[in-house]
């Protein structure tokens, strides 16, 4: 992969997989805190 060692190719890997499960917590997250305040008003 791109001519790189595997060792660093191991470390790169995870990465997009961590960001899209924290986008999506987040989203989530964000989302219910939203319906919690649109039902106080």
């Amino acid at each position: 992969m791109f001519n790189l060692p595997w060792e660093t190719a191991l470390l790169m890997l995870p990465w997009p997989v961590i960001w899209v499960t924290l986008a999506l917590v987040m989203y989530f997250k964000m989302r219910r805190d939203e319906k919690i305040g649109d039902a106080d008003e």
